[in-house]
């Protein structure tokens, strides 16, 4: 019996996840898209969410996202 609930509950929590990254990808398009230059930025914020996750506190993981995204699009080194 506790085997099947805790099955459920990790189900749960992986159907959560891929909602959280739409809901990721939904916040973060509007703000990157004046600094697209023509990249296909869905790809790149998909990028960058495959390598912040799995993260265990997504409470930041919108604006981590947009940084790393901006990072990719002007490799510059920061000041």
């Amino acid at each position: 019996m506790l085997r099947d609930s805790v099955h459920l509950m990790a189900t749960d929590l992986d159907a959560l996840h891929r909602v959280d990254r739409l809901e990721v990808v939904e916040s973060v398009r509007p703000r990157l898209a004046d600094v697209a230059g023509g990249q296909d930025i869905d790809s790149l914020i998909t990028a960058a969410l495959d390598d912040l996750t799995p993260a265990t506190v997504t409470t930041y993981l919108p604006i981590l996202v947009e940084r790393q995204v901006r990072a990719r699009l002007d490799p510059r080194p920061p000041a």
